[in-house]
This record gives structure tokens, sequence and C-alpha cells, in this order.
């Protein structure tokens, strides 16, 4: 039962699903608030959020800056929530959201300023892999930004123990950033949480 619901956590679908997502909509709020602002969005700037969820952080972005988002996310069920959340900027040619996975998707390179991503980390089962791809479809110098639980909360979650949750350590993820060619790599702890901020290579 407990791998039921991480997996949920990972790739919400059907009922249970939405219970799942309105659950993350009222915890990711916080992160969201802490997290945008890191972004330091300029005018003109182009976004890509992995794994949207709920949709909310696009919608906020969308709502308050001049830019353009995108997102992608494999859950077909938050692809429609996320669509329905931001009809409006999607309908205005602020926001294009897509559904697929990440990892196989065929994004262009050297088309982001900055790319993002929330509560994301912990369902990929390396990191060698994500934060190459990642660094591919960044301009030269974009801005990667990422929020992840600190792991002694994750290891005080029931439904974190059943395999499908990756407890990464802090200095893990700085030395796979680095090695995949990020600089400026900086990250901030607050409220059991961190906030990951690093560049692409030049």
């Amino acid at each position: 039962m407990l791998g039921f619901i991480g997996n949920q956590f990972r790739k919400p679908s059907g009922l249970v699903g939405r219970v799942v997502s309105r659950i993350m909509v009222k915890g990711n709020s916080h992160e969201y608030d802490r997290l945008i602002p890191e972004l330091d969005i300029k005018k003109n700037d182009r976004l890509l959020e992995i794994g949207y969820g709920h949709g909310m952080g696009v919608e906020r972005i969308a709502s308050y800056y001049d830019c353009n988002v995108s997102g992608i996310d494999f859950s077909e069920l938050m692809f429609r929530e996320a669509s329905k959340r931001n009809r409006k900027h999607i309908q205005n040619k602020r926001v294009e959201l897509y559904f697929g996975n990440f990892l196989t998707s065929e994004l262009a390179q050297n088309q982001y300023d900055k790319v993002f991503c929330l509560n994301v980390i912990y369902f990929w089962d390396e990191l060698d892999k994500p934060f190459s791809r990642i660094k591919s479809i960044l301009k030269d110098g974009g801005l990667l930004c990422m929020y992840m639980a600190h792991r002694d909360l994750l290891n005080k979650v029931k439904f974190t123990k059943d395999g499908i949750f990756n407890k990464y350590d802090i200095a893990e993820v700085v030395d796979k950033l680095r090695f995949a060619g990020f600089k400026e790599i900086s990250y901030n702890l607050e409220n059991s949480g961190y906030i990951i901020k690093c560049r692409r290579s030049l």
C-alpha cells in the first residue's frame, strides 16, 4: 500500500491521483514561493519546468512575469489538470505544456534561459543523464534551479521507504552537477529543504 501511495506522488493517476494532486497543491505552495524569486526572471525569458504537476508554478510565473513558460510532465492526469489551470495563458501563447518523459523527450537544445523543478529529483534513479539533458537544453550561462527536501525529512515519511524515492545527499547532487558541466553551484537550506542553483558553463 505504501508503495502504491509513493508511486502516486511520482506519477499521479486515477481517483487517488486526484487526491494526491490536492495534497501537492497545498504542500508545494510555500516551496514555489521560495523557488520562483530565485529564478530572477527577466522580460522575454524562456523557462521550462520539469514535472509541473498541477501547474501551480507555471501559472504563478505566467501571471506575474513578462516571459514564456513551458513545462513537461509524464502524468496524463497532471497534464490535463495543469492545462485547465493554465487555459488562459495557453490561449495567449504565454504557456506551452508537454505530456511526456523529460528523459526521453526531444526538446531542442540551447533554447531555455532557465530550467526549474520542484520535488522531482527523488524520482531520477541516477543523476548523470537528467543533469546532462538539462544542460543540453539550457542556453550558454542559463540557470538551473531546483527544490529538494532534506534526506532526513524524507526518511521520516513512511511512503518514501518503498524504493521509489531516491534520497540524495546534497553533496552528491553538487558533485553530479559539477561533473555534468555546471558552475556557480550554490544551495541554501531552509525549513528542511534545499534551493539549489547553478549555471551552464560556457
